[in-house]
Parts: structure tokens; C-alpha cells; sequence
């Protein structure tokens, strides 16, 4: 049984990476694979800049949709993962999740797709969104798996949907409060969002998700959201984690707030 004195600190210190890593985590690309590129090279000079250490780098799902260039994203996404085998981990969001229920022939899927931002998808595809709606649910499966290619609808069926480094869980959406992270559903990690993102609930880790849009990157004592609406806002954020700190990156620096920054500045040496 863990004692009072045990669980309080537990719960006073900062939470900590495993064995020391450093990991950075990527918010919803959403077809944006200009601000991709853009920030990958950021957090090339930020590792550069800092002690050397081998670095992990997360995508927290969403590559696809509502932006122009999903196709583009797709492809460096599983270029990278495949080249860097455990240091570059894409984990699936709620639309590479639409997308492989379209691909399966599931025409709620299809439907649902289209109507949040699947239509650009389509068109780095150059697929016409509404030639596309037009046919049959088995057509429409059967052109979608001849476009985006078989190899990579199988890639994204076997992403994973979290990952975790010490104290940091790490998922698309978030997570069911008040149940155990080993036994949480794939539904809930890549679409949950208000019983989340409302909760004030410890999570028995700090949970690092997208997914919610925000103007600023959120932090609290029980989750970090680097979900900045990069489609619209321009903004496509990280957030760094090495043992007990934290800072942020971003293609756009206004969209980081002051006390981020305070946080980053403090933290450039670690």
C-alpha cells in the first residue's frame, strides 16, 4: 500500500521522460506538410542547440485533411518512420481513422469523412469530391485504396494509438477520465474531446494530445494540447520533453504565450 507521504511525492515533482529521453511532440498536420518540413527543421537546430542526445519525434495523427497537400504529408510521414525506426513514431488520428473506414467501404464513414475536410484529401489525390460522393460506397472504396495505394492504407491501419515515456502518455484525442490508461478504448484516444478536455482529473500520466483546436498551446498539470489549428492558423507546434522539462516550438512564435516562451527560454539548456 502506498503511504500519504509516498503519493505526495509522487504528485509535487515534475513529471519526467523515460531514462532521460528526449521526445518531441507534434500537433495535427492536417495536410499542412510545408509547416511539417518547416518545423522538423526547427527541431533539428533546437536538438542541435542542446546536449547531445538521441531524440524521439512524435506525431500525434490528424496528417490529412483540411489542408492542401495530404498526400504530401502522408508520404514524408511514413518516409521518416520508416527510415528511423523508433525515433520517429506517427501514432493514427480520428481522420486517418475516416480514412481507413472509407477504404473499407463504409459509406457513414464516406459521409463523415467528406464533411470534415476529407474533400482536400481527395484532391492531392486528384480525386473530384463529388464524382467521388457520386459513386457506389464499394467504388468509392475500391478508387480510394487505388490512390492512396495499398502499401499505405496497410501503413496506416497498423499505426499505433499512443505511446508513453515516463510520466507522459502520449495519444491523438485524449483520454476516458477515471479509467486506467492500459485499458483505455481506440475510440476514446482518437475522438474524445469535452469529458476530456474538461476534466480535472490526475490521469496517473500527463497526457500530450491534439486534436481539441486552440489559439495557444495548453498546459496543465494533467495534459499539454499542441493542437494549433495549423490548417488556418499557420501555427504547427511541438512541444519538447527531456527528464523534468519542457518547451515549446512552433512555426509561428506568436502562437506560443508568454509563459511558454518564460518556459522555453528557461529550458534552452538542457
Amino acid at each position: 500500500m502506498m503511504h500519504f507521504d509516498d503519493w505526495l511525492g509522487r504528485w509535487s515533482r515534475r513529471p519526467t521522460t523515460a531514462g532521460g529521453e528526449r521526445v518531441y511532440a507534434i500537433g495535427d498536420v492536417h495536410g499542412r506538410v510545408d509547416l511539417l518540413r518547416s518545423l522538423l527543421l526547427k527541431l533539428g537546430r533546437d536538438a542541435a542547440s542542446r546536449r547531445r542526445r538521441s531524440a524521439r519525434v512524435i506525431l500525434l495523427g490528424d496528417l490529412i485533411d483540411r489542408g492542401p497537400r495530404s498526400r504530401e504529408a502522408l508520404e514524408l510521414a511514413k518516409r521518416l518512420q520508416v527510415r528511423n525506426a523508433g525515433r520517429f513514431i506517427v501514432l493514427c488520428g480520428n481522420h486517418e481513422d475516416m480514412l481507413l473506414a472509407s477504404a473499407d467501404g463504409n459509406p457513414d464513414a464516406q459521409r463523415l469523412w467528406i464533411q470534415n475536410g476529407g474533400d482536400t484529401t481527395l484532391l492531392s489525390y486528384r480525386i473530384d469530391p463529388l464524382e467521388f460522393m457520386a459513386m457506389a460506397p464499394e467504388k468509392r472504396a475500391q478508387l480510394l485504396v487505388r490512390s492512396v495505394g495499398a502499401d499505405m492504407i496497410m501503413w496506416l491501419a497498423a499505426l499505433p494509438v499512443h505511446y508513453r515515456s515516463g510520466d507522459y502518455f502520449f495519444c491523438h484525442a485524449g483520454i476516458r477520465p477515471g479509467v486506467a490508461l492500459a485499458k483505455q478504448r481506440r475510440e476514446d484516444l482518437l475522438w474524445i474531446r469535452g469529458d476530456f478536455v474538461s476534466s480535472r482529473r490526475r490521469h496517473g500520466a500527463v497526457i500530450v494530445h491534439g486534436h481539441s483546436e486552440t489559439t495557444e498551446v495548453e498546459m496543465t498539470k494533467s495534459r499539454i494540447n499542441v493542437d494549433t489549428a495549423a490548417y488556418r492558423s499557420g501555427a504547427l507546434t511541438a512541444v519538447g520533453l527531456q527528464e523534468n522539462l519542457r518547451w515549446f516550438l512552433s512555426t509561428s512564435e506568436k502562437y506560443l504565450n508568454q509563459a511558454e516562451l518564460e518556459i522555453a527560454l528557461r529550458n534552452r539548456r538542457c
